[in-house]
Parts: structure tokens; sequence; C-alpha cells
């Protein structure tokens, strides 16, 4: 259902199934006005017949490989090697004791991904969260790697996201301005926090924590925010900060978790994006989100395509490792690979690849490019929006309420 039609073969399978069912049961279909045929039968074969090609004809180039393929985009592998430890660490005990089920055999932990063979180099560092009830990192090892091997440090932290505290069951949702009002996002926050100062404890000497980028997918997005807030406290990201929201989910409402939007350094970028199919969160977490972050924040639409096969589908999960495909690949990898060029290059004095890189994280008319389909259709491209909540196609966000 999250991928629509995107398997248009689906349909053409069932249709070869049906059809050889039909024949196989009544045969050929026979002459509905001959006195002697068993009309059920020939109106049920007829009728089969009609759905199977129904169901077939959408699928025919597919099948052939006559549709147009999509276009390939090669990244490369960076500069490094990579080397991913884990670290579990300490579980506050007022989350562990309303912790469910769902997540019972995981030992959150913080996945530490680095580049092998720093020599003299500055390691910039992110911090990455996972979506709702999927903290597994095999979801997100290629985006860790593919922001590792172009030299950035990379923490992916695992949250409890099935936990269920006092009042889970009484409270009315109420979902404004990107923000809900879940109870559920103050034993969250109290576990990342408490994975956040672990991570002091375990980060190399050679980590510059000056050079940051904080991101996360769909919740994980939403509670960017609160690592963004603990790590400006710090200092951290002073020299150099991009933030990457990718498919957000609500952030906190609750006051004692709003962050200080005043410490953001002036070297500062974000991506906020959204999927022209997605169907498990609304644009407007992202639109809002976007508004605060300020003037120096992109909102970006990754576009469905389906002129050719395989299609492309901007679903909410194009960022998880399980669906990387090439529009994940136009539409969200390059991105993080520029995102990655644009700290590291900062971090170690490299004025020309700051300056590319940096060209192609804001909007013109290649980082808006998608390619060709193998016919020389152009791909659909990126739409870049620097005030989403003011556009007339987003005009609704301002009082959406939730579904």
């Amino acid at each position: 259902a999250y991928i629509r039609d995107a398997f248009v073969l689906l349909p053409t399978i069932y249709g070869f199934v049906i059809l050889y069912c039909s024949l196989k049961i009544w045969g050929i279909p026979e002459n509905i006005f001959d006195e002697n045929s068993d009309k059920f039968a020939n109106l049920a074969n007829y009728a089969a017949i009609i759905m199977a090609i129904y169901l077939i004809t959408p699928g025919i180039q597919a099948f052939a490989g006559l549709s147009p393929k999509p276009p390939t985009l090669d990244l490369g592998d960076g500069d490094y090697l990579t080397s991913t430890t884990k670290f579990q660490y300490p579980m506050p005990q007022e989350v562990e004791e309303i912790r469910g089920d769902i997540e019972g055999d995981i030992d959150f932990s913080i996945y530490l991904t680095t580049p092998v063979g720093v020599t003299n180099e500055d390691i910039p560092l992110a911090i990455i969260f996972h979506g709702f009830a999927n903290p597994g990192f095999s979801s997100y090892v290629d985006w860790s790697n593919t922001l590792a091997q172009r030299g950035i440090a990379v923490a992916f932290v695992q949250y409890p996201s099935d936990v269920w505290p006092e009042g889970h069951d009484t409270y009315t949702l109420l979902e404004k301005d990107g923000m809900s009002n879940h109870p559920f996002h103050v034993p969250r926050t109290i576990a990342i926090y408490s994975a956040l100062e672990y991570l002091v404890t375990i980060l190399p000497t050679y980590v510059d924590t000056d050079h940051l980028l904080v991101g996360g997918h769909s919740l994980g997005a939403g509670y960017s925010f609160i690592a963004l807030d603990w790590a400006l406290s710090k200092g951290w990201g002073s020299s150099a900060l991009f933030v990457d929201l990718e498919a957000s989910y609500a952030r906190p409402v609750q006051e004692d978790l709003q962050v200080d939007m005043d410490l953001l350094p002036d070297n500062f970028l974000a991506h906020v994006a959204i999927s022209e199919d997605d169907m498990s969160v609304s644009d407007c977490f992202s639109v809002h989100h976007q508004k605060i972050l300020g003037e120096k924040a992109i909102l970006i639409h990754i576009p469905s395509d389906r002129h050719g096969f395989p299609r492309l589908v901007a679903t909410h999960y194009i960022q998880a490792t399980e669906t990387h495909d090439d529009l994940a690949d136009w539409g969200f990898y390059r991105r993080v690979a520029y995102q990655a060029d644009w700290l590291f290059s900062q971090a170690n004095n490299d004025q020309i690849k700051e300056n590319n890189s940096y060209q192609m994280l804001i909007e013109n008319e290649n980082t808006t490019y998608m390619g060709e389909w193998s016919d020389g259709q152009p791909v659909k491209n990126l739409k870049f929006y620097s005030d989403a909540i003011n556009d007339p196609e987003f005009d609704y966000c301002k009082t959406w309420t939730g579904p």
C-alpha cells in the first residue's frame, strides 16, 4: 500500500494467473449464443478473460523490457573505508520500567561509524535518529556509510519508541505547528539525553564536534530538535552546522523540550525533505520545521515519476536501506554526500571543495536535476522552497491541526 502502483507487475502476474485458471477450467470461450453451450460457464469465462486482459495490459511493456529505464547515479564510495562499533548506553530506569514488548529484543545502543585510516584530518560528527518503531541500524546503514566514507564520524542513536508513560491512554492528541502533545515524548527524550551524554565518553579524540550534522528520519527528524538543542548548549556545531530532516514527524510541544534557535551559528544550513507519495506523515510537519529553522533552511520536495519501469515512487521510506533505489540516490544520498563534503572541507580548510559542495546544497539547475529516463525524458525535478509556509502550495499548513 505504501508503494501504491509501483509494483506494476503484480497485477500483471495476477492477470496471467486468472487467464491460466480460466482457460484451464473452461477452455477456449464458446459462442454464448449457441443454444448447446453452458451460458453461465461461458459468461464467467469471458468475464475472467476480460479481467485478465485489464490487469495484464499495463505491465506488457515492462514485462517485455520495452519501458524506459530510470537513470542511475554513481556516487562513488568516498575516500575512506568505514568501521562500525556498537556501544550500549545506560537506559534510565524510569524509561526501562515503561518499555513495551515491540522492541524488547533491542539493547539500545549508539552505532558509531568512523572513517578508517584517519591521519591528520579533522573529522566532523553526525548524529542521526531512526523513525518510529524502526531502531535497527541495518535500515540506516547506507545513510551512515555515505557520510562516513566522506570523512564524517556518524553516531546512529537508537531510542525506545515503544514506551507507555502515565496518561498514555487518557490524553487527546493535538498536532499543530509541527508539534504534538504525545506524552511519549518525555520518556523518549530522557533516553536520548542518556545516549547523548554517553556519546561524549566514546567519541575518538580526532572527532571535531565544532563541525556537526544533526539529522533524522520521520519521528527521528522530530527528535533531531532535541539533539540539536543539547548539542548547541554544549557549543557543538559552532564552526559549521548542517541539519537534515527527512520526512519529518512531530517534535515535542512540551515547553521544556523546545530548542533555543538563538544558539544557531552563522555558518548553518538545513534540508527539510518531503516525498510526494508519503502516506505516513503530513507535509505540514516539515513545513513548520522549516519555519522554525529559519531562512537558511530549504524545504525539498522529492517527486514521484511513473514514466518508465521500475517506477520512481517517492515514499516515506526512501531514506531506508531496504528501499535504496535510483530515486533514493538522486533525491537523498546525493544530498547526503554533499552535506558530508561541505562539513569535511570546512574542518580541513579546503575552500574549493567547500564552495563546490555548497553549490550542490542550494537551489540551482544542478541540484534540482534528477537525470533522464533511457528514452531521454527528463525525470521530474526536485522542488525547492525557501519559505514553504507562505507558499500557496502549502497554505493549508497554516491552520492544519492533524488528521
